[in-house]
């Protein structure tokens, strides 16, 4: 049995366009409007268009699918981390919401604070069209190892 140091730690960059294109596939992401723009060096960035699809009863996104865009760029900013063999889940997901945000584009960047061996923590931030900072959101993710058939 290989140990955790004799796997391969992440994907080879000439597959990070190959994960990018299967996410931006999913039927969910297509759905929901959200986009994978780019992996960076801690983490991923994404975007998602706020659309009256999106809207509360006041107008402005309800506060599920800025907890969605949080949510997929925080489990995405671990996928670079992975070794062969291994997924994650999300374990908890929290939000703070600091701006209403009426319809237009939104920007998450997602970061990697720590990888340990059985669960990750990272943290998310969602700006507007304007810049400004409208959530902050922060994640512990499970990671788990594929069963083997």
């Amino acid at each position: 049995m290989e140990s955790d140091k004799q796997r391969k730690r992440g994907p080879d960059p000439e597959n990070l366009e190959a994960i990018k294109e299967r996410v931006n596939g999913s039927p969910y992401y297509r759905h929901i409007g959200m986009e994978l723009v780019e992996f960076t060096a801690d983490g991923c960035v994404m975007t998602m268009r706020i659309d009256t699809e999106h809207s509360n009863i006041y107008g402005n996104a309800h506060g599920g699918a800025l907890a969605s865009l949080a949510d997929s760029t925080c489990g995405l900013s671990l996928v670079t981390v992975l070794m062969e063999g291994e997924y994650t889940v999300t374990q908890n997901l929290y939000v703070t919401y600091i701006r209403p945000v009426p319809p237009g584009v939104l920007t998450t960047r997602g970061r990697l604070i720590h990888r340990g061996k059985t669960t990750a923590l990272l943290e998310a931030d969602i700006f507007n069209d304007a810049g400004e900072l409208v959530a902050h959101a922060l994640t512990n993710h499970a990671i788990r190892k594929t069963q083997e058939v």
